[in-house]
């Protein structure tokens, strides 16, 4: 029996179970298994970034892009039309004239006035000055004329330099060229921007000096005048490679090929924006629509752009509008229109057919989706985890949970998701495990996975999988309430010893805290000690000792009385901090903010709680049935392991109980006996109004001619004052704060 139910029966307390309630104004992901676990029924979240650097995997170019630490920063815009007057450019134009100067490549009379005559003219490129004549000089005059818009002049001084004989021209062809791709571009005239841009990449690979790292910035570029001439299906491969080579901005461009596109206000849009669509009569959006169609069907036929159509639609199309508008006209489901033009295509064979087996999943066709898996290859892990989710649709738990497992390895071991790069490293992390408003891709993988060996019992491994996914919140559910404290302290005791991340929050110290707390409110208190967080390991102390003088009879019943409040305090004021529950009921992992739902009584009737609103804004709430029911083991471990009493901020219970141990041992109408009664009672009434009513019921008839007493019962109910013992707990626990310094409760 655990501390508190000995408490309750020695003071006959009558708790009452609160209803879950979310906190209005909490916004993002809490609990994979929330809402009756129905992640596990759904779709999980693509991410257009993830994907499109799935298949720029797939790319392998021999250019190594060149970034300054000060370009990184740009938006592409910036980098994009400065890139000749950014820092690296002049660093490089400087480094690359003192090469040709040592190599011999260039022979002025007087080296050190050309050098300086070089420099110069880096700083005052927008005007013309004399310098040196060479490849140099011919670069400078274009660049200046280019800044000046004044492109015929530009294309005459970058041609000039081209016409040089070979020997002469071997730093700065490359640069010419590059420009004079961007010079079509400026000038509309795209086919020749594209040429330009591929003899960049030839002239670098001649050998060619490629100090910029123009050879692999001109893919970028060379996608963009195909996409201004309308040939996305040469500007994809071209914009992939560009992602290949470490370029970000490639994620942007790439959802310029995608016809369908809805724009996104506030966002880099291509094409119409969202007020002059607003603005188009029923006429203008049939023949929107019509041309939409048209390119859809032509993107249908190559396979690089069908494959980011259909990843374009997982990671929008999915997402529910939801605030529509009564007035707008239902959105065109872009999955069902997609399917019906691949189908009218009438392939052979597809690639990626577990994608458009998801597609058909996100549109509830089943059926479909299980067609497309089966055309696909199967082996991957987004294959295996589709075919996970149709055998646990089919009732097939044990196969699912096995091919799900199969599902994650996948995921885990992809080049396509594994960093190769300090740059992938970024992207995968996020997109993988992002820390935001919605669940990511190996979030979600572990969450089904994690959901399946729960309902099939295999509680440590259900844990261990959902730590592991960084879903914190879940697998803390199943720590607290589910898993045995063996089983919790063997897996904790294997973790000791490792090093903190270098960076972020460290779990599996959260998780050492975790188990501490739920050791002290099973009374285990030695045992917790070593897993407290300092310094609530020395608060726990003085509980302890509390604890014990109070219910040692060989001291005073003043003493004793005192030695129990002091117990109180430290429950009320570190109870977070010392028993707290991390999720439902105490939430210590969001400091009490916010009540979160209670999965445990989900789990245990079968049922959750779906609330909506009608059109009045009248909230609706229906029992629903939870997608995986818990087995009979899983009810009878969390009914064991149940919080006591299972209540939001349960501690003050706690707080309460044992301040009225200590009443029991104080005389009728005392100045100490009314302050503790009271302090119990403002700790309590807010979290049990029963016993609330319980305790005043003690003011009223043992404290009636006290001061505080008399104030309580013209009040009818506690007030907030302060007594003897209150007071000097207060001053104590002030002290030993101050002692500690630990970080303030908040609750």
């Amino acid at each position: 029996m655990s501390h508190f139910a000995k408490l309750l029966l020695a003071v006959g307390a009558t708790l009452c179970f609160l209803g879950r309630l979310h906190a209005t104004g909490y916004y993002g992901p809490d609990f994979y298994l929330d809402d009756g676990g129905k992640n596990v029924d759904g779709s999980p979240e693509f991410y257009w970034g993830l994907e499109v650097r799935r298949l720029a995997k797939e790319f392998h170019p021999t250019e190594k892009r060149v970034v300054s630490e000060k370009a990184e920063h740009k938006s592409d815009e910036e980098a994009s039309d400065n890139s000749d007057l950014s820092d690296a450019t002049e660093d490089a134009d400087l480094k690359d004239f003192d090469v040709a100067l040592k190599e011999g490549r260039i022979k002025p009379p007087d080296p050190a006035k050309a050098k300086e005559e070089h420099k110069l003219a880096r700083e005052i490129i927008t005007s013309p000055t004399a310098e040196f004549d060479s490849e140099f000089a011919d670069y400078h005059r274009g660049a200046g004329a280019y800044l000046n818009k004044n492109w015929e002049e530009a294309r005459n001084a970058w041609e000039d330099l081209l016409k040089r004989p070979e020997q002469d021209r071997h730093y700065r062809t490359v640069w010419a060229a590059f420009m004079l791709g961007k010079l079509g571009l400026k000038t509309n005239d795209y086919q020749s921007a594209s040429q330009w841009f591929q003899r960049t990449r030839e002239f670098a690979k001649a050998g060619f000096a490629d100090s910029l790292g123009l050879g692999a910035e001109s893919y970028g570029w060379e996608g963009r005048a195909e996409w201004k001439q309308e040939h996305p299906e040469k500007a994809a491969p071209l914009f992939l490679t560009q992602l290949a080579l470490g370029d970000p901005s490639a994620v942007v461009s790439l959802k310029a090929l995608i016809p369908d596109r809805e724009p996104v206000e506030g966002m880099l849009n291509y094409g119409p924006e969202a007020d002059e669509r607003s603005s188009w009569n029923d006429e203008q959006k049939k023949e929107e629509e019509q041309k939409e169609i048209s390119k859809l069907k032509s993107a249908a036929q190559d396979p690089l752009l069908r494959r980011l159509l259909t990843v374009h639609i997982l990671a929008t199309a999915s997402s529910p509008d939801l605030y529509p508008s009564d007035s707008e006209a239902a959105p065109v489901n872009r999955c069902a229109r997609w399917l019906n033009i691949i189908k009218q295509a009438n392939f052979g064979g597809i690639e990626d057919a577990e994608y458009l087996g998801w597609v058909a999943y996100n549109n509830g066709d089943y059926k479909g989706a299980a067609h497309w898996l089966e055309l696909s290859k199967g082996g991957s892990g987004a294959a295996l985890w589709l075919r996970a989710k149709l055998q646990r649709r089919d009732g097939k738990l044990g196969e699912a949970a096995k091919t799900m497992a199969q599902a994650v390895e996948s995921l885990r071991s992809a080049p396509a998701y594994n960093p190769t790069a300090e740059n992938d490293e970024k992207w995968t992390e996020y997109d993988y495990f992002p820390e935001g408003p919605d669940w990511g891709w190996g979030q979600s993988a572990h969450g089904d996975l994690g959901e399946l060996r729960l309902a099939r019992g295999d509680f440590v491994q259900a844990f261990d999988t959902l730590f592991k996914g960084h879903l914190w919140n879940d697998a803390a559910f199943v720590a607290e309430r589910v898993l045995t404290t063996k089983e919790l302290k063997e897996y904790v005791d294997a973790l000791l010893g490792t090093p903190p991340p270098k960076e972020g929050e460290d779990y599996n110290a959260k998780l050492k805290y975790l188990l501490g707390r739920r050791l002290v409110r099973e009374d285990r208190y030695a045992d917790a000690e070593p897993y407290m967080s300092p310094p609530y390991d020395k608060v726990l102390e003085k509980y302890v000792k509390a604890l014990k003088d109070g219910a040692n009879e060989k001291l005073s019943k003043t003493e004793r009385a005192h030695a129990w409040f002091t117990a109180a305090w430290l429950a009320r004021y570190d109870g977070m901090e010392l028993m707290g529950t991390e999720v439902a009921p105490d939430a210590f992992t969001d400091s009490g903010a916010f009540e979160f739902p209670d999965l445990a009584k989900q789990r245990r009737s079968g049922f959750y709680q779906q609330v909506s609103y009608d059109k009045d804004g009248n909230e609706k709430k229906k029992n629903v049935p939870i997608a995986l029911k818990a087995s009979q083991k899983e009810i009878q471990r969390l009914t064991a392991n149940k919080i006591e009493p299972d209540i939001r901020f349960h501690y003050r219970l706690i707080a309460g109980a044992l301040a009225i141990k200590a009443a029991a041992l104080l005389p009728d109408n005392s100045e100490e006996l009314a302050d503790v009664v009271n302090q119990a009672g403002l700790w309590v009434k807010d979290r049990d109004e029963k016993t609330g009513n319980r305790y005043y019921q003690i003011i009223d008839r043992r404290c009636p001619k006290t001061k505080i007493g008399q104030a309580d019962v013209a009040k009818h109910w506690f007030g907030d004052q302060t007594g003897p013992w209150s007071a000097s707990e207060e001053e104590a626990y002030r002290a030993m704060h101050k002692e500690l310094e630990p970080e303030p409760s908040s609750e």
